[in-house]
């Protein structure tokens, strides 16, 4: 087995939590604000989280279509649920709906399953209780 190479690297900082901004390494600002007072000029966790998750795993679906000379178009879309617990406090769930045109359910779960497999974010969420993962109609 070949050792892991590094191909990327970058550092996010954020000082004032909810209340503040988020800078990249490369220059990139972007203002973030509490869960209920979101709006268009900032985002959130959970919004960066579904984001992540979304991208990733699209880019993986993407690649496996083309690795099958396929052109079909891929969407996915990630629900992100905030959670209040008394004692444990604050948790997410994480919903995902992946979808391919033009393939059938079986087709289209093959794909997205192996695809799955390959994202960085699904491998890092895992397959941990609150993270779901279901193939739907394009």
């Amino acid at each position: 087995m070949s050792e892991l190479k590094q191909i990327y690297e970058t550092v996010i900082s954020n000082t004032n939590g909810t209340n503040g901004s988020v800078v990249a390494d490369n220059g990139l600002k972007f203002e973030v604000a509490p869960v209920l007072k979101a709006d268009p000029e900032h985002t959130n966790p959970e919004q960066l989280i579904g984001a992540s998750w979304a991208t990733c795993l699209n880019a993986a679906i993407i690649s496996v279509i083309r690795s099958k000379r396929l052109t079909n178009r891929s969407r996915v879309d990630v629900k992100v649920k905030l959670w209040l617990h008394p004692v444990e406090r604050y948790s997410f769930t994480l919903d995902g709906f992946a979808s391919i045109e033009g393939l059938s359910h079986e087709e289209a779960k093959e794909i997205i399953d192996y695809a799955h497999r390959l994202c960085p974010v699904s491998k890092l969420i895992g397959d941990k209780p609150g993270v779901t993962l279901t193939i739907v109609p394009y």
